[in-house]
């Protein structure tokens, strides 16, 4: 995982003085991002490249000026970026390959990518169509997050995107524009802070749905132009210029009564989820099972194998941002399978004090205690003295109250999934991290993570990414064997996360709302829309916020195989909501969970994070605000 920070700057248009300040704030943001090397290129079109990283001294009308921070996560040494060839083209990479492109674990991934370019340049005609096709052949070819900006220096031109599902942030600066002609400066960032603290800086999200490119051949005006991402079936498919998607559109097919698990009717004989309620497994449903197992396995094993090792023997390499829910506990067992027996896993569980919630338990805790003295009655007076022993023993003694503040439900079902954990795999050494966070702290860092997710501003989007922001920070307790609160700070720089798989199993309420409306086509059609939009839900902001500590963020239901399996699937076969919360959504999962030996944890059903943890509405003053709100910036201050 790496910060990459790329402009075009015309010094006739916007004076290098005035860039300087918003160029060096956006370095130290993304260095944030890769604490173990840092570096930069200059390039002066029609001079010879100057490296330098003060935008103030470059002499030409039109300069590029490349900087690149860089996680050591991958090869034996560190390998410093942005990568210059002898011919001049360079590469600003931010990602993984975990496939399509042969990596070895000695290898720097960044560094095979740019020696597989050298090899399109060497081969082609330069600036020939053919360059650009090949190009994006070897791109749509990588299985992996990612996101990345090459110049080719023969052609003058300019590449950047996301990867198809953009699970790798992106923002861009494009200035005035008309359609698809930018005006300079033109600045590409992995992150940014928000417009409410200069003119200069207007950041967007770069859309995950194509590679671009720009040509700087000519003073005429700066063209970009979109590349697209098109199923594999589509009639656009192999078409000049475009990309192939590594998986298809959903399966439309309408299950027939005789594929179906059970009845319609059977779901009357219960309405609640319980370990005991298992719907019927079909021979297609077992197959499902063996192959969701055996490719989620894959994913998990790419993303956990040749960590570099930082700390002692037993330091966890792999962290889990881990709620208890079904979809982490899956990720941490199959984790389990793949690490070195000795090694620890960071399970990190985070709980906000949150006044609101407090206040309404104790409320509730005073109107219980209040019931009990009136049903105690006269027995309490009878024993309301005590003796002068009685009191020194209750002051010896002196129990230490467990803070209720951060019994948060992801705590809950945290620790009960700890539980199931250690029962199937007692050898490994599950460090679950309580990540508490008091009200004031999460006051204090409420403005900083603000400006980590911009250009987003959502209610919404503020309370998960706080969520993630402290949990990611990895700063908490784990209990010794005496059942005491110790300090614990997790080293894990991999996090895994089960983002992924409400979207493609079903998981959320509005598929229930869907099926519930339009029958099996409905929830098609509502899986096929996540599917599409979930680049712009999530996936940049929780990279930009995860990042903040230099950690990053791995997407094991995200991997392309896994979304081409899944994308196969027959609906029913991934989710039955004929059945009841906790059984119907995610069935194919909850199956998958069963047969790694999770019984109880079979039957969690989705919780929102913001919910999970009580990042929603933590104040008064939050009460009325609605997700989709933009945040009072007077309260974030």
């Amino acid at each position: 995982m790496c910060g990459i920070l790329f402009s075009i700057l015309d010094r006739n248009v916007e004076p290098a003085e005035k860039f300087a300040p918003t160029w060096f704030t956006l370095q130290e943001l993304n260095s944030r991002r890769g604490p173990s090397a840092q570096d930069s290129h200059h390039v002066a079109l029609g001079q010879p490249s100057n490296d330098t990283l003060d935008p103030t001294s470059w002499s030409n009308d039109i300069n590029m000026n490349f900087y690149g921070a860089v996680l050591h996560l991958r090869g034996d040494i560190v390998t410093r970026q942005p990568h210059v060839s002898s011919t001049g083209n360079v590469l600003l990479w931010n990602g993984e390959i975990f496939d399509g492109i042969a990596v070895d674990h000695h290898e720097n991934d960044g560094r095979v990518l740019m020696d597989q370019l050298e090899v399109i340049s060497t081969q082609d005609h330069y600036g020939s169509q053919d360059h650009r096709q090949n190009f994006l052949n070897l791109m749509a070819k990588i299985e992996g997050p990612y996101a990345f900006v090459y110049f080719h220096a023969s052609s003058q031109s300019v590449y950047f995107g996301r990867d198809c599902l953009g699970r790798r942030s992106l923002l861009w600066h494009k200035s005035e524009q008309e359609e698809s002609t930018i005006g300079l400066p033109f600045i590409l960032t992995s992150t940014g802070y928000s417009a409410f603290h200069t003119e200069l800086l207007r950041l967007e999200e770069v859309p995950a749905d194509g590679i671009y490119s720009l040509s700087l051949a000519s003073n005429s005006p700066k063209v970009v132009t979109k590349h697209p991402w098109v199923p594999a079936q589509s009639s656009s498919a192999n078409e000049p210029g475009s990309l192939t998607l590594p998986f298809g559109r959903v399966n439309s097919a309408i299950p027939r009564d005789s594929e179906l698990s059970a009845p319609f009717a059977d779901r009357l004989k219960f309405d609640l989820a319980h370990p005991d309620v298992v719907p019927p497994i079909t021979g297609d449903m077992k197959e499902a099972i063996t192959g969701m197992i055996e490719v989620l396995g894959d994913s998990v094993r790419r993303r956990v194998q040749d960590i570099p090792r930082t700390g002692l023997l037993h330091d966890a390499r792999v962290g889990i941002l881990f709620s208890g829910g079904l979809d982490c506990l899956c990720l941490a067992a199959l984790a389990d399978k793949f690490l070195p027996e000795g090694e620890a896993i960071d399970l990190l569980n985070v709980g906000f004090e949150n006044p609101r919630s407090v206040k309404a338990k104790a409320a509730e805790e005073a109107l219980a205690l209040k019931r009990l003295k009136k049903n105690q009655g006269a027995t309490e007076s009878s024993f309301s003295g005590s003796t002068d022993g009685d009191k020194a023993n209750n002051e010896t003694a002196k129990p230490t109250k467990p803070d209720t503040r951060f019994n948060v439900p992801d705590r809950t079902t945290g620790y009960e999934s700890l539980a199931e954990l250690r029962k199937i795999s007692p050898r490994r050494h599950w460090n679950f991290v309580e990540v508490n966070i008091p009200f004031e702290e999460a006051m204090a860092q409420r403005s900083e993570i603000l400006e980590r997710i911009a250009p987003l501003e959502t209610v919404m989007d503020l309370s998960i990414a706080m969520a993630f922001w402290f949990a990611s920070r990895g700063i908490g307790y784990i209990k010794n064997e005496e059942g005491e609160l110790i300090p614990y700070t997790s080293q894990a720089k991999v996090l895994l996360s089960g983002l992924g798989a409400d979207e493609q199993l079903g998981g959320y309420s509005r598929h229930k709302d869907q099926f519930t409306a339009a029958g099996w086509e409905g929830l098609i059609h509502e899986l096929q829309l996540d599917l599409d939009r979930i680049s712009t839900r999530n996936l940049g902001r929780d990279d930009r916020i995860i990042s903040d500590h230099g950690k990053e963020a791995r997407y094991p239901f995200l991997s392309t195989n896994v979304v081409q399996f899944l994308s196969k699937l027959r609906v029913d076969l991934k989710v039955d909501l004929r059945y009841p919360r906790g059984v119907g959504e995610k069935v194919l999962l909850r199956h998958v969970a069963r047969e790694l030996g999770f019984d109880r944890a079979s039957s969690h059903w989705k919780r929102a994070v913001q919910f999970g943890a009580r990042t929603a509405k933590m104040t008064d003053s939050g009460r009325s605000e609605i997700g989709q709100q933009i945040v009072n910036r007077a309260v974030a201050e």
